[in-house]
């Protein structure tokens, strides 16, 4: 291998997804030590990978500007890259892998997009029924690691909030007063991308009401999402602190202070994963196999007994006493009876199915 061998990864949109993909990168970073390593994320997402030793240089696409998708489309032209691993295949990262002109250039095999690539991986693998095999999402990323000859180094994800995010987090932590440091922190997220993955606003009050008894409630929110989580929190009759404005490298910082984060299935979650914070997520539309570490001090908390369970749906289609039940059939009991058991300090892994 060329001593600094230029290795390009494509991981652009959504913050999880970006963090799911750092397993592969450190396999990329143990399996070439001397390569170069330069990933293209959403501008935003930067923060996201700013100490994360298997990344070298990091490229921020701004989808909303033609200045910046110009630019970073010249650059890319412009090649100097001996391997592209395309994580996303989209008709865009398809045109932007086959720019660099790369000789190794590797992504899904799906329809359309694959005559980009010199390395074809299927996207999911398929089961004897004919179905694809749900694995924790950052296995498909491994995927095409491994079709290019690098190992594997496990499933953990990688984040670093640096020293000024903790001081500032300290700092704010400092000037709430002795209150909230008296107890653990429990974390509290009732927002989410989907309208379909989001529990009930008052079903989430009820649960840090009870969970307010033994541990500090600290309500998280991320851009625009202020308004409904004051709301929420508005709900509770004990105290609770709403969190200051967070980019990702504070949100990591104040979640390492936490005993516990409480979400729907969301980045912020992944964060708490990589910073090492227990979590209890509630799954609806979204499957627990695919986005709930296999292993750790998780809870995956299901609707039992439904058909339409992780439908994959932003919406909920159906109507009626149907709608939405795979998020209304989870009751205030079992959020807080998982809570609870992670706050003894019940380390155990829980089985994504029957938890």
């Amino acid at each position: 291998m060329p001593s600094r061998e230029r290795i390009l990864v494509i991981r652009h949109r959504a913050a999880g997804d970006l963090l799911l993909t750092t397993p592969a990168l450190r396999a990329l970073r143990l399996g070439a030590p001397e390569a170069e390593i330069h990933v293209l994320v959403s501008r935003g997402m930067e923060e996201l990978l700013e100490g994360n030793p298997d990344v070298d240089h990091i490229l921020a696409l701004d989808r909303t500007s033609l200045p910046s998708q110009a630019a970073t489309y010249a650059r890319l032209a412009r090649g100097g890259y001996r391997r592209v691993l395309d994580l996303v295949s989209n008709p865009r990262t398809a045109v932007m892998t086959a720019l660099t002109r790369a000789p190794i250039r590797a992504g899904y095999d799906i329809p359309g997009r694959a005559w980009a690539y010199t390395v074809r991986v299927p996207r999911e693998p398929i089961g004897s029924d004919g179905r694809p095999v749900l694995r924790y999402a950052p296995e498909a990323a491994l995927d095409i690691v491994r079709a290019l000859g690098f190992e594997a180094r496990g499933l953990d994800l990688r984040f670093r909030a640096g020293e000024p995010a903790h001081r500032r987090i300290d700092a704010w932590l400092g000037a709430q007063g002795g209150a909230l440091r008296a107890r653990p922190i429990v974390a509290c997220l009732p927002t989410g991308s989907w309208p379909a993955k989001t529990w009930l606003p008052e079903r989430f009050a009820a649960a840090m009401d009870v969970l307010a008894e033994q541990a500090s409630v600290v309500w998280i929110w991320g851009p625009g999402e202020e308004a409904t989580v004051t709301a929420v929190r508005g709900r509770m009759t004990r105290p609770s602190w709403m969190a200051p404005p967070t980019g990702w490298q504070d949100l990591g910082a104040l979640l390492s202070r936490c005993a516990l984060l409480v979400t729907n299935d969301s980045g912020p979650k992944h964060v708490a994963v990589a910073v090492g914070t227990p979590t209890v997520t509630l799954y609806g539309p979204t499957h627990p196999r695919t986005w709930h570490p296999p292993a750790g001090a998780h809870v995956a908390v299901v609707a039992a007994d439904l058909e339409c369970l992780h439908c994959n749906a932003n919406h909920c289609p159906l109507e009626g006493a149907r709608f939405h039940r795979c998020m209304r059939d989870i009751g205030v009991e079992r959020v807080v009876e998982a809570s609870r058991a992670l706050l003894r300090g019940a380390e155990r892994e829980v089985p994504c199915a029957g938890s």
